[in-house]
């Protein structure tokens, strides 16, 4: 079981897991009071857990751990190196979860490769994530580090041997705090151990490179651990046999409140320079607000705040500025209308009342909080900077904006940026007190306002202006000359008081990781505006090796891995990884070629069938009725009704989903009937059973084309089959009186809560009573969740699609697509979003990159399928497309009258299709064409899809809509597999209609009705 421990400073915990499973969120939270009641203390110390044979996790054993510590400056590096054995007879897969504190950067991931250790290498996030599923699925694992979440990390690394080991090395890097103590101004580190197990050889190696004075240790696991001179530094070095490490280690380095410290490296021919100083100055009084506004961030993560420490930050905060008048502005996926509070001689007692009755719930779109009309002196943002629902840049007031934090995972950077862009301050108050906090908010901090030299000495300094100075102050830049001299200015708001000349360059020998400490400051630069700084995130994680939100750092296994996903090795392996490169990539443009050419051999066909006007056989004599078997649906959550189709009631299951697909390709096609229709049972009316003589006498050549605006002949109507699913919440929430159902849906999520189908169905019944921003915010608790799964989002994306919300699910559409590049569903659904969003130039372009790659053999009809889509686009666009880019062969527009697609969101499932005609003649994966002209794509049994249905030109009649569960391979973090359906009227005509619907599915081989075509004349 992975296990969640959040810190605000360093430590490692390792769970080993068979299998894999991903974690859910436990929080129990319908308002933020009984929030802080389930939430669970994180641990404080290291742990790694594997399964014992019974199910139950047991301490895994650490052979070995070797912990070096550098410091530098104010420079800290930390590595840990962990032997860890495994003493079952079976392989295991360990995830390494680890969260860093604010400021802590992973400078290094690495893991033994037959023997040897490897180096992680750079890698774009989602194409690590591509990669390193495509190897889980030939049964090899890597080993893969991201960040996650706020500053967390994980790793997931595999084999652990039966009965032996596996070597894994980390390393962090950070600029540490400066402290005033009484005996002395000084540097602070601490490594957090406290294990309660012991370790077979612990080693523990402790430098301070370039100090004069004695460094000391205030706490220790070791006894006797001391610092001794070493040349000019410092150094202490200890191991154990059999120990256990219980304790924190704790080091101070003296350092002077007028110090500073300068060093330079040369990398990639370029010169980089840090410089530290600690320039002590007071903090000034902050004037008291006469008008306050609080934003206050009430969305589930709210649950994961110490909003007890948080309620008595204010309280200590209006005893001081006394009386004011407060707006509170209430966001989650939106904002509320300000309500307005007047504090009196320091009682806030109805503000406060207002505060904690706010529920805990829904998604955070910092995008949607507009603040910009509020009138007020002072601002203090609540929150954890974590935006989990759609964009993320807030319209802030114009006044000075405090943000203030208690979660242990929080988005530092974005709340840093959102206070001093303003001129206020970010209080992190995940490792202070309440009491400190509030001395923060009635002082100002001094900031740095900016540096000055000659010009061209000096490139991209970090950080930029308005830094604020914490105790100790780095800068780091680049040099065009050896030394230059920089004269850096400091003061309060906007007025300077003091000054600090320094020189920097000179001898670049230090082993102090300077070139990568200036990457990282400008990296915090970036992550101010990640989306629009991508790229420049992308590049600079990449030269410098640093994980970032963007990039991950991989280890493989074969060279013939990072020549097949084009990712370059450690140094020793390049050599021979560049030539095999080249040799790939030309196979791949041959490739390419033959697909294109393949493709339009489809599409002529398909032209051809559109060209063909098909007409219905004459009626057959009626002899009995031939009707569905009824009966509960087993495998609809919520009992919908369904049978078999064909009056077959005791026909033998479908082989599983593990069998090949050509055996149930191979099955006969079926008689079928609509339940209301009569037949002749003895003449089957079946496409696939005609000769081509009777097929010809029944289908003639239609050469015209119908204008995609031409009135269709006859007229339908589309009617969806009401989906209502059969569960206890849902029973219980349809029995409250709708005024209390809100109330009574935040009381059940305590115990549904972690289940993202309870939002989806809770969500829906919303909607369906009319309050869709109720059902909004209900199901942006999906987002909320931080499950990081692409599956989930792309659900996500489907409803928020289907509930009109289309400038949202562009954006789940697009964060599905940074994770799942390598799946073309990606691609196509965002092209999707962004034609019913209106951007029509956009998804076209994402279309023709759909249609023109050759995709993964489980995607089979995905490029034939998306050219019709990007025909129907260009082909019914309000402004011109510009297809300049695009093979001229593949545009030509085919309107029909009917269209029903399906797609799944569980990979290596089978899903189907089943479309029966006004004849009673059903279209499905073995019977993919029929005498109307309907014809079905190919059978999709390893991936999800999509599968398609057409029929030009419709006959009067119905023409009933199912999908066939038929299996899966694959575990759904929603618990089913959800199945989206497409109904389009008329489609690519310019006068579409479309209904659209969600079912939750679960059981194997189910026929589900999901709704009708209706033709009239």
């Amino acid at each position: 079981m992975l296990m969640r421990g959040l810190l605000a400073s360093s430590f490692l915990a390792f769970a080993m897991l068979v299998p894999h499973q991903n974690p859910a969120s436990q929080r129990k939270s319908p308002t933020q009071a009984q929030a802080r009641q389930v939430t669970t203390a994180p641990p404080t110390r290291p742990a790694i857990y594997i399964p014992s044979e019974d199910g139950r996790k047991t301490p895994a054993q650490i052979q070995a751990l070797k912990i070096d510590v550098q410091v530098v400056g104010a420079l800290a590096t930390t590595t840990w190196d962990m032997t860890i054995y495994n003493p079952q007879a079976r392989l295991l897969e360990g995830e390494l979860v680890f969260p860093l504190g604010e400021g802590q950067t992973v400078s290094r991931f690495a893991m033994d490769v037959n023997g040897v250790l490897r180096e992680g290498v750079v890698v774009e996030k989602a194409k690590g994530r591509q990669v390193f599923e495509s190897i889980v699925r030939r049964g090899v694992d890597p080993g893969l580090l991201e960040m996650v979440a706020g500053n967390s990390f994980k790793a997931r690394i595999y084999p652990i041997p039966a009965r032996g080991t596996k070597r894994v090395v980390i390393a962090y890097e950070q600029e540490l705090p400066f402290v005033a103590k009484k005996d002395g101004d000084a540097l602070s580190y601490t490594l957090p151990m406290g294990f309660d197990q012991p370790i077979g050889r612990f080693t523990l190696n402790v430098e301070v490179l370039e100090q004069t004075e004695q460094p000391r240790f205030t706490s220790s696991p070791l006894q006797n651990f001391e610092l001794k001179p070493w040349q000019r530094s410092f150094k202490a070095e200890a191991t154990r046999e059999h120990f256990k490490p219980d304790s924190a280690l704790t080091l101070l380095v003296p350092k002077s409140a007028e110090a500073s410290g300068s060093f330079a490296q040369r990398f990639n021919d370029e010169r980089y320079f840090y410089l530290s100083l600690m320039p002590r100055a007071p903090r000034e009084p902050r004037p008291s607000p006469k008008k306050l506004l609080i934003a206050w961030d009430a969305s589930a993560s709210a649950a994961n705040r110490d909003l007890s420490k948080e309620m008595e930050l204010l309280d200590r905060y209006f005893k001081r500025i006394g009386s004011c008048s407060v707006a509170l502005v209430i966001f989650r996926n939106e904002p509320e209308s300000p309500l307005a509070f007047a504090v009196k001689n320091g009682d806030w007692k109805a503000l406060r009342e207002a505060i904690e009755s706010a529920p805990a719930d829904g998604g955070t779109a910092f995008g949607a909080l507009d603040l910009s009309g509020v009138k007020c002196d002072e601002a203090l943002l609540f929150s954890d900077g974590i935006n989990t629902f759609g964009p993320a840049a807030p319209t802030l007031p114009n006044c000075p904006v405090l943000t203030i934090n208690t979660a242990l995972t929080a988005q530092h950077d974005r709340l840093r940026f959102l206070a001093e862009s303003t001129g206020g301050e970010y209080l992190n108050l995940s490792a202070e007190t309440a009491e400190q906090g509030a001395e923060s908010l009635k002082t100002r901090a001094l900031a740095f306002l900016r540096a000055t030299y000659e010009p061209g000495a000096v490139q991209e300094l970090y950080p930029s202006a308005g830094a604020l100075v914490r105790g100790s102050f780095g800068i780091a830049g680049k040099l065009s000359k050896e030394r230059a001299r920089i004269t850096l200015h400091f003061g309060y708001g906007k007025d300077e008081r003091f000054s600090r000349v320094v020189t920097v360059g000179g001898d670049d020998s230090t082993t102090a990781p300077v070139a990568r400490l200036w990457a990282q400051k400008k990296l915090q630069q970036l992550m101010l505006e990640p989306e629009l700084n991508r790229p420049s995130i992308l590049q600079l994680g990449e030269t410098f090796s640093i994980v970032t939100p963007n990039t991950s750092l991989i280890v493989l296994d074969a060279l013939s891995d990072y020549v097949r996903y084009h990712i370059v090795p450690p140094a020793d392996m390049q050599t021979d990884y560049f030539r095999q490169v080249q040799d790939e990539d030309r196979g791949k443009k041959e490739a390419e070629q033959r697909h294109l050419e393949s493709l339009l051999s489809q599409f002529k066909e398909r032209q051809n069938w559109w060209e063909t006007e098909f007409k219905p056989l004459p009626k057959v004599q009626k002899t009995r009725d031939m009707k569905d078997a009824q009966g509960t649906e087993r495998g609809v959550i919520g009992g919908m009704a369904g049978g078999v189709v064909g009056g077959v009631v005791n026909a033998p299951p479908p082989p599983s989903p593990q069998e090949q697909p050509a055996a149930r390709r191979a099955e006969p096609p079926r008689p079928v009937a609509s339940p209301s229709m009569q037949v002749d049972i003895a003449e089957s009316r079946s496409g696939a059973n005609i000769s081509a003589d009777r097929l010809s006498e029944v289908s003639k050549s239609k050469k015209e084309n119908r204008k995609p605006d031409a009135e269709p002949e006859t007229k339908g109507t589309i009617t969806l089959k009401p989906w209502n699913p059969d569960t206890p919440y849902l029973k219980a929430l349809s029995g409250t009186p709708k005024a209390d159902r809100y109330a009574a849906y935040l009381k059940l999520r305590a115990e549904y809560g972690s289940t993202p189908g309870f939002f989806l169905d809770v969500s829906d019944l919303f909607y369906r009573d009319g309050d869709g921003n109720l059902a909004l915010r209900i199901l942006s608790n999906i987002a909320e969740l931080k499950l990081e799964d692409a599956t989930l989002l792309r659900v996500l994306g489907y409803r928020l699609k289907q509930l009109g919300q289309h400038r949202l699910s562009v954006w789940a559409s697009e964060e599905v697509l940074r994770m799942r590049e390598e799946e073309p569903q990606s691609s196509r659904d965002l092209a999707l979003a962004c034609a019913a969003d209106g951007q029509e130039q956009r998804a076209a372009d994402l279309l023709w990159n759909v249609v023109r790659k050759p995709w993964d053999g489980r995607f089979r009809d995905v490029n034939l399928i998306a050219l019709g889509e990007l025909n129907a686009v260009i082909g019914t666009a309000k402004s011109k497309i510009n297809t300049i880019n695009m093979d001229s062969r593949f545009i030509r527009n085919l309107p029909v009258d009917v269209r029903v697609v399906l797609n799944w969101d569980t990979d290596n499932s089978d899903m189907d299709l089943h479309v029966i005609d006004p004849q009673g003649e059903e279209c499905f994966y073995s019977h993919a064409r029929t005498l109307l002209g309907g014809r079905i794509s190919a059978d999709v049994t390893g991936g999800y899809g999509p599968e398609e249905f057409l029929l030009k030109k419709a006959i009067p009649g119905t023409y009933k809509v199912r999908a066939n569960y038929f299996g899966t391979r694959q575990q759904s973090v929603i618990g089913a597999t959800t199945v989206s359906l497409e109904l389009y009227l008329h489609y690519a005509s310019g006068k579409v209609e479309n209904k659209s619907v969600i079912l939750r599915l679960t059981g194997n081989s189910r026929l589900v009705d999901v709704g009708e075509f209706v033709f009239v004349k």
